[in-house]
């Protein structure tokens, strides 16, 4: 297949996730298989330590739509998702993360979106988030912030799930290396003009394995980060430097 043929690129990191990647490649690629787009998966194993990259490598093998790209060591959710969106040729690309806890299938309303409205970019919002009721305090405490620090009005501007035309993905300079990257994402996509639409997709407990989120690590590291992207974007913003 050509390039320029390829409608939808889905992508997103991959580490230590050996108990739950089959079954969710899996379902991926039957959902892919029933939808009228030409598409391709790309996972980055981000440097995993258990049986990840073998069982990747094992499914690349199986299903031709499936890209895999592999570096050591670990180098953060953000490094990752970056390499795996450079990776793509799609005129689509679809982020997620790969445990389990999104519904690709819920694409196809941001698609819908996407085509109706004549949309840039559409993010999607976790409608009943399936976490502890700390862990669902805290993210709307960080939606909140986000709000107050960068005016942006979305229900949920850290949710993994977002369709980018794909040729505004692969110019984003992303640079968060973990949590806050779907946020990093949608503030700079906003902020370069890019037409934003937000529709509600399912949130379901991952299938296994456990979370990779330390909370006082990732919330100290996540407000520094945010207090850094305001400051360069106010950079940007008084032509001190040109780009974000």
């Amino acid at each position: 297949m050509k390039a320029d043929d390829l409608e939808l690129s889905v992508v997103a990191p991959v580490y230590n996730e050996a108990e739950a990647i089959e079954e969710v490649v899996r379902s991926w690629v039957r959902i892919l298989s029933g939808v009228e787009l030409t598409a391709e998966i790309i996972l980055v194993n981000d440097g995993s330590t258990d049986e990840t990259k073998n069982i990747l490598e094992r499914l690349s093998n199986e299903f031709p739509v499936l890209r895999v790209i592999s570096y050591s060591p670990n180098r953060g959710y953000g490094y990752a998702l970056k390499t795996a969106i450079q990776a793509t040729q799609g005129k689509l690309v679809v982020t997620l993360d790969s445990d389990g806890q999104f519904d690709l299938s819920d694409f196809l309303k941001l698609y819908q979106s996407y085509r109706s409205q004549g949309l840039d970019f559409v993010t999607g919002y976790r409608m009943k988030k399936a976490d502890s009721p700390f862990r669902v305090i805290a993210g709307r405490g960080l939606n909140l912030i986000v709000q107050i620090l960068f005016s942006v009005s979305l229900r949920d501007t850290n949710c993994a799930m977002k369709l980018i035309r794909g040729d505004l993905a692969r110019s984003l300079n992303m640079e968060a290396r973990g949590y806050p990257t779907p946020t990093e994402i949608t503030v700079k996509l906003i902020l370069l003009g890019a037409k934003t639409g937000e529709e509600g997709v399912n949130h379901s407990e991952r299938i296994k394995g456990q979370s990779k989120l330390r909370f006082f690590r990732t919330s100290v590291s996540t407000f520094r980060f945010l207090l850094y992207l305001r400051k360069k974007i106010k950079l940007y913003k008084a032509g001190v430097i040109n780009s974000l």
